[in-house]
């Protein structure tokens, strides 16, 4: 069996994020410096057809990048831009997993891909751009971050 398919491979991620407390539990799996994150679809992140909300799939595409994006750098980094393809339905109950691919670094920005699927059949693509908090000099990449609107 493909352990990427196999919930039972992963690990759950033991300090979420409260958005992703909220919305997950997700679970984590490292192939050959590969990073793989998976969830299995319940109905809190359902819409009113009982499959994945379009919400839920570009936010765990996000996880998945900034995740891979920070490990990879081993600097923190936000998400500045995501763009989201959905192709297909996620139904309530199925097991959702994925990876990112850095395709870029710069000392600021970070530009990643995705790939979300079911049983090895890709139902959603996502890329995105990561802003770099901190160089590898330990110094901010931008002198009036963080920026909050008040």
């Amino acid at each position: 069996m493909n352990h990427l398919l196999d919930k039972n491979k992963y690990t759950k991620d033991s300090d979420p994020s409260p958005f992703s407390e909220l919305n997950g539990p997700f679970y984590t799996q490292v192939i050959n410096d590969k990073i793989y994150k998976g969830f299995e679809v319940a109905k809190k992140n359902c819409n009113k057809a009982m499959i994945a909300h379009g919400g839920i799939l570009v936010a765990f595409a996000d996880s998945v990048m900034g995740y891979t994006a920070w490990e990879k750098n081993q600097l923190p980094c936000l998400t500045a831009k995501i763009n989201g393809n959905y192709i297909a339905p996620a139904k309530e109950g199925a097991w959702v997993y994925g990876y990112a691919e850095i395709v870029r670094t710069t000392n600021e920005i970070t530009f990643t891909t995705c790939k979300l699927l079911i049983n090895e059949k890709v139902i959603f693509t996502a890329d995105g751009i990561f802003k770099i908090l901190i160089n590898k000099e330990g110094k901010s990449t931008s002198s009036a971050y963080p920026f909050y609107a008040d």
